[in-house]
């Protein structure tokens, strides 16, 4: 679907207001001097005028608004959807490394980043999904093991400001090989670099629904070499031959509350209940983003951006963070926990607890 939001940068000389004049055939008529109202608000632009002796559609003989010369911009977004995703054919080189250890109030994991499963093809070479070569990387995360709601919400991601005030802000956790979960992508509008004069990270690329370079773990790699997922770890789970009628704790957040996959008991505070497949309780957003494809996009809410999906209450199973409390296989007694779903979001996007500044990007 496109908008049109018309330009006309024209200036046409003003003469007198209205004049007489005579045709072959001796009729007469008075002329007007009248000035194009674009937005039809009933004042006329003063640079843009005709003569005639009736009024033109879309003009007027005011000749008051300073603001009716706007761009021509074409809203078609030139982000598309891509759903593909690389082929996992590459065997590492690298051992992977992981620890868990329990330290007094805290759970200390240490890693290397590089996952025990196959991958894409990464690295300045033919046919690589990004130029950035996979390397080890010295990776230790503090983690409470007493997490408690927080009275404000942190985002994983800043939407206002420039530099280190916006964008990307924390990783959301680790699983239990040792790699990151990192949903959040640093490509924000307008796509000409963070710090573009009209970056605008309330509009950032949706990582699972374009063409970032992806492979089959829904992961890819950052300029340091490490490897992280944006979405479910595909291989990782499969390696983990997760069962649909139990719950399996696969990470830990940055904040301390666990980390499932999909599936959880029916009735959050009863283990016999059954299990099912949680859902997510967001969706994509209907009609257009309403920008002026300049500062902000336009187009229709298609999935491109993150901000395409708005969260409805009770709309599935799982909270704004996608989780929810109730009692698990390690967690008898009950727990908030995350669960990673194959709908969006994937990986929650809020911490419903503090998180670890170990998980802090750039830290």
């Amino acid at each position: 679907m496109k908008n049109y939001f018309k330009v006309l940068f024209l200036t046409i000389s003003v003469g007198i207001a209205f004049y007489a004049c005579s045709s072959d055939d001796d009729s007469s008529c008075t002329e007007f001097i009248w000035y194009q109202d674009l937005d039809n608000d009933g004042l006329g632009n003063p640079n843009v005028s005709l003569s005639a002796c009736e009024q033109p559609n879309s003009y007027v003989l005011d000749n008051t608004d300073t603001d009716d010369d706007i761009m021509i911009v074409d809203c078609t977004s030139d982000q598309a959807l891509d759903s593909s995703r690389g082929v996992c054919d590459q065997t590492l080189v690298f051992t992977n490394v992981f620890s868990e250890t329990i330290s007094g109030a805290n759970r200390i994991i240490t890693a290397n980043n590089i996952p025990d499963h196959m991958v894409g093809l990464f690295g300045m070479m033919a046919g690589a999904l990004n130029p950035n070569a996979i390397s080890e990387q010295n990776a230790s995360y503090t983690i409470t093991m007493n997490p408690t709601e927080a009275i404000t919400v942190t985002p994983l991601l800043s939407t206002t400001g420039l530099g280190p005030n916006a964008g990307p802000q924390y990783s959301f956790g680790v699983l239990l090989n040792g790699v990151e979960l990192d949903p959040i992508a640093a490509e924000p509008f307008p796509h000409e670099g963070i710090m573009s004069a009209n970056v605008n990270w309330e509009w950032n690329l949706e990582a699972l629904n374009v063409n970032l370079g992806v492979d089959c773990n829904n992961a890819h790699v950052q300029p340091t070499g490490k490897y992280h997922y944006h979405g479910s770890p595909t291989l990782f789970l499969e390696s983990l031959n997760v069962p649909s009628d139990t719950m399996t704790l696969i990470g830990y957040a940055a904040d301390g509350f666990p980390v499932y996959y999909k599936y959880a008991y029916i009735d959050a505070v009863d283990n016999t209940s059954g299990v099912i497949e949680m859902s997510s309780s967001y969706q994509l957003k209907s009609g257009d983003r309403g920008g002026d494809g300049v500062t902000a996009p336009c187009d229709v809410y298609n999935g491109v951006y993150s901000n395409d999906y708005e969260y409805v209450d009770g709309l599935g199973t799982l909270d704004m963070f996608n989780g929810r409390t109730g009692v698990t296989p390690e967690y008898p007694l009950g727990t908030f926990y995350y669960v990673i779903t194959d709908e969006f979001p994937s990986i929650p996007r809020f911490f419903k607890g503090t998180p670890s500044n170990d998980f802090a990007i750039g830290a």
